[in-house]
């Protein structure tokens, strides 16, 4: 008699394990971020900077080797100068860019230079006037916040921006530098450096102040 042969035991069923390939993946990146983020804090403060520089750069489109010849060199320049914590180093997609607060140069809601603006204006412009920089154009963009002008002079923040770029201009002229490497715009409050308000809606006035700005762009 043929004996049976005993059914084999089903089989047991595995649980899909795919998932644990993306799982990999973001462990990967969270391990070469912590890495990442601790070579970081050892750096010093040249290096940090220079990162920056590099981190603006990809952000704004310009080629890396651009960002770390001629622009990196300036902005290092620039550095040199020691203008003080109210100006500000950075870069966009044409070139390098100089951020003073406006409190640096102007009284409130005034479009008359300082005494002592000269302080900051008058190194940028040796700078500027130097063979390694003298062909770079330079538009000069006045910037406030996004509050109505009260003013008899001014007809609203148009006014006040345009009019402040161009004393900036006028004296930069002044100091030696070719007009024809300028153009002067007004940007009122249309492009805030900092949000004006909060998530409810409250106005923030420390960075309204921070809005209110001349931003030197060297077109390099």
């Amino acid at each position: 008699m043929v004996k049976r042969k005993a059914p084999e035991g089903a089989h047991e069923e595995h649980a899909d394990e795919t998932w644990l390939i993306p799982y990999s993946d973001l462990l990967t990146l969270l391990l070469a971020l912590f890495i990442v983020l601790f070579a970081s804090s050892s750096l010093d403060k040249d290096k940090m900077e220079k990162i920056e520089y590099a981190f603006a750069a990809a952000f704004n489109a310009i080629p890396g080797e651009q960002m770390n010849g001629s622009i990196l060199n300036f902005l290092e320049d620039v550095k040199d100068l020691h203008l003080g914590d109210n100006v500000g180093l950075g870069s966009d997609s044409k070139g390098a860019v100089i951020n003073i607060a406006t409190v640096t140069l102007f009284d409130n809601k005034s479009a008359t230079l300082k005494e002592d603006a000269n302080e900051i204006l008058q190194p940028l412009a040796n700078l500027l006037k130097t063979d390694k920089y003298k062909r770079y154009r330079i538009v000069i963009e006045g910037h406030t916040d996004d509050q109505e002008i009260i003013s008899s002079q001014y007809a609203s923040n148009w006014e006040l921006s345009s009019v402040q770029a161009g004393a900036v201009v006028r004296r930069f002229i002044k100091l030696g530098l070719d007009e024809n490497r300028f153009q002067a715009v007004g940007m009122a409050g249309i492009s805030p450096q900092f949000p004006n308000y909060d998530a409810y809606g409250q106005p923030i006035p420390k960075n309204r102040k921070l809005n209110n700005r001349i931003e030197i762009h060297i077109e390099i």
